[in-house]
């Protein structure tokens, strides 16, 4: 019975990863970090190479995509202030 519980577990890490890409391709972000939030501490030990490099690829192109948004948001703003002192 030990030996199922931790297929189980990936099982379970498996199926986050996936919604977890899912939600990112239908840019549903939030979703998609609650997902990856989900994944308990002690589950890591019992997680394959595969599985590590997959959170790690999806929690990189997460902090991508939040880099982005903030450049863009930064540059709106500088649009704005340049239109509000233009005014």
């Amino acid at each position: 019975m030990n030996k199922k519980e931790p297929m189980q577990e990936r099982s379970k890490v498996r199926s986050l990863l996936i919604q977890a890409e899912l939600a990112l391709k239908e840019d549903r972000f939030e979703e998609a970090i609650a997902m990856l939030s989900g994944i308990k501490t002690e589950e890591f030990a019992t997680l394959t190479l595969e599985e590590l490099h997959a959170i790690g690829n999806l929690i990189n192109y997460i902090k991508s995509l939040a880099e982005e948004k903030k450049a863009s948001l930064v540059n709106q703003m500088k649009i704005i202030q340049a239109s509000k002192e233009y005014l």
